[in-house]
């Protein structure tokens, strides 16, 4: 898990037949119409303000750009109680997980990702993007956990992401989740036979069905970086070079697809 943990933050800080219990990823852009959105406009673009805040608190090493946008979420919230904004919250403590991991602050960094993974288990009703977002939280948060507990957590892992794909068929996030799942899973244990597939699938897919600042775009870039590593770790250097060409033209300022680049010249 402390390989996984390390190619994670590496990638990260490298740039600087549904249930009627649940709502469908369709349904989710619903919720708009009943959000409440204040002068300063919480949500709008809110997944590039948690990333850049994360970066800020890297380079800078200080939490306080992360705790600002929590603190954002947190009073939006209180004025408009909406799903969307626990979504987002859950996001942000993933990055101050990983903000705490990079300073070797495991124990903290254990407590945030419990707080974020509580968050989205409590979120009524859930949709595919939140169930997708669950299982990345609890993806990382395996790092933590050994034995009978690792397992528990693996199962609840598989099972958020089914749930994820049986509401959304067409997840990216939930596709890309997958893959990362079983990327990071050593092969004595069953990993590496579901990667290829789930990134081909995510990278065939939009960023978002229907363009919208508020809602979640993130998986596609990150899809096409696990996916040339995944061909280069196999020495299938033809297939790298296809999706690197692929995805640095859908990509062209991608510092985590292009720094692929040295590991293919003259193969």
């Amino acid at each position: 898990m402390k390989i996984k943990t390390l190619l994670i933050l590496g990638f990260l800080v490298s740039g600087i037949c549904c249930s009627q219990n649940h709502k469908t990823g369709v349904e989710y852009y619903d919720q708009l119409e009943t959000l409440q959105i204040n002068s300063e406009d919480d949500l709008k673009n809110i997944q590039s303000k948690i990333y850049n805040a994360f970066v800020g608190s890297i380079t800078g090493g200080d939490l306080k750009p992360i705790l600002a946008i929590h603190n954002q979420l947190k009073e939006a919230y209180s004025k408009s109680p909406n799903n969307l904004f626990l979504y987002w919250k859950g996001y942000l403590y993933y990055y101050k997980s990983i903000y705490y991991i990079r300073y070797n602050e495991e124990n903290k960094s254990e407590q945030a990702i419990t707080e974020g993974i509580n968050i989205l288990q409590n979120i009524e009703r859930k949709n595919s993007e939140d169930f997708a977002l669950l299982a990345l939280l609890q993806s990382f948060s395996q790092q933590f956990h050994s034995g009978f507990q690792a397992g528990k957590v693996s199962a609840d892992i598989e099972r958020n992401i089914k749930n994820a794909l049986e509401l959304d068929p067409d997840n990216l996030r939930a596709h890309y989740v997958y893959a990362s799942n079983d990327f990071y899973t050593p092969k004595k244990y069953g990993g590496g036979m579901e990667a290829e597939k789930h990134l081909l699938k995510a990278i065939s897919l939009p960023e978002q069905k229907i363009s919208n600042p508020y809602l979640p775009s993130w998986g596609k870039e990150e899809a096409y970086t696990m996916l040339i590593q995944l061909y280069i770790n196999d020495e299938n250097f033809e297939s790298a070079k296809k999706y690197f060409n692929k995805g640095i033209e859908e990509y062209p300022d991608s510092y985590s697809i292009s720094r692929h680049a040295q590991k293919l010249i003259d193969k």
